[in-house]
């Protein structure tokens, strides 16, 4: 159905007909027309679907037959987890689901979006003409940021952060694809445990790849048979993960992207003596604002307790999202210039002299007016 034909289709009459049967998909009693496929993902299918009131949803159809135990256990943790966070707006919402047992396939549901922060990050980055712009960075930075922080106010880390998994709603972006989230054992500890590696490379964190509770003795139990891993994700993945993301909106590659070969970059990522480069200037030459270098750096630290959380990112005193807050100004290289011949005229005039330590301290001020009536008038 075009674009026109949506627009002006009334009283569940279509303006034309279709040359093209379209064919039907039904979940729990509710009738819904195929109107494309959205994406394709391992057992999954997601196409655009229609309901009789002519609104669009997406709907995920996994085949269970091709799943393994793990993937199956994936898909029904993620219906456990939409379904617990129904209410929040960040999320992307769960509507209704259903398992036909004779098909074994798995019908979900959910909220469709217009597109995905990787298909906007293709075509800001990949363009001819491309250029880093602090705007749009720090308005899509601080969405994603909300996204996640209400996820981790209901203690879920997601796991697998990247692009592709922030759809772009109605002008906000929702967080998608919790198949390998996980809420925390708050009363146990404040990570996650897992039994394997999980996550997409480019933006997997070094705790997430290595296993933390390895302390270096035998890998096999008394019978001589290999121990399983038990990794310790906590909220700090995420935020590296978000980082990389952040890091590629702003140099056009996420960290460590430019290590051709997938195990090199998986060694790098986990090794504190291979050092992230953060260049002076970004996509197109344009200088990389010094505040936005600072959160890069705090976000992909290689000690998960020194991240900040996303909440902390999100504060209104953060120097990146609000650079002036707490009477900040900004100031041109041309506008310190003129502050500081101010002050050397001041302290070569003979008739004054030396600033005395009393007049010295009323300077920040002072200073702060004049600079702030400077950038006023422009």
């Amino acid at each position: 159905m075009s674009v026109l034909e949506t627009a002006t289709a009334t009283a569940g009459a279509s303006t034309t007909k279709s040359r093209k049967k379209r064919s039907h998909m039904v979940v729990k009693g509710k009738i819904f027309t195929q109107m494309g496929r959205l994406g394709k993902g391992g057992s999954s299918d997601v196409y655009c679907v229609m309901a009789e009131n002519y609104k669009t949803f997406a709907l995920k159809r996994v085949k269970l037959d091709d799943c393994d135990e793990n993937a199956i256990r994936g898909y029904k943790g993620e219906i456990d987890l939409l379904k617990q966070l129904t209410e929040v707006e960040r999320v992307v919402r769960l509507f209704d689901w259903e398992l036909l047992e004779e098909k074994q396939e798995l019908l979900v549901l959910m909220e469709k979006g217009e597109t995905d922060l990787n298909r906007l990050l293709t075509l800001r980055i990949n363009g001819v003409d491309a250029k880093f712009d602090s705007v749009f960075v720090r308005y899509h930075w601080k969405e994603m940021l909300e996204c996640v922080a209400s996820v981790h106010e209901h203690d879920i880390v997601h796991s697998d952060l990247k692009p592709a998994n922030f759809l772009l709603v109605q002008g906000k972006l929702k967080l998608i694809d919790f198949g390998i989230a996980n809420a925390i054992d708050t009363d146990n500890t404040c990570n996650v445990h897992r039994e394997s590696h999980v996550g997409t490379p480019n933006y997997m964190s070094p705790e997430s790849i290595t296993d933390t509770n390895n302390s270096g003795g035998s890998s096999r139990d008394a019978e001589g048979r290999p121990l399983k891993k038990d990794m310790r994700i906590g909220k700090a993945s995420d935020v590296w993960s978000m980082g990389c993301i952040l890091y590629q909106m702003t140099y056009g590659r996420p960290p460590f992207a430019h290590i051709p070969n997938q195990i090199s970059r998986i060694m790098a990522i986990t090794n504190p003596k291979v050092n992230i480069e953060y260049p002076e200037r970004g996509v197109g030459g344009v200088i990389v604002p010094a505040s936005l270098k600072g959160t890069l750096r705090r976000c992909l630290n290689r000690d998960p307790d020194l991240r900040p959380t996303a909440k902390q990112l999100l504060s209104e005193t953060d120097a990146f999202l609000n650079p002036e807050a707490a009477g900040a100004v900004m100031m041109s290289e041309d506008l310190l210039r003129q502050i500081i011949d101010k002050v050397v005229d001041r302290c070569r005039d003979p008739k004054k002299g030396i600033p005395t330590p009393d007049e010295v301290r009323t300077y920040p001020s002072s200073f702060m007016v004049k600079i702030r009536e400077m950038v006023e008038k422009g």
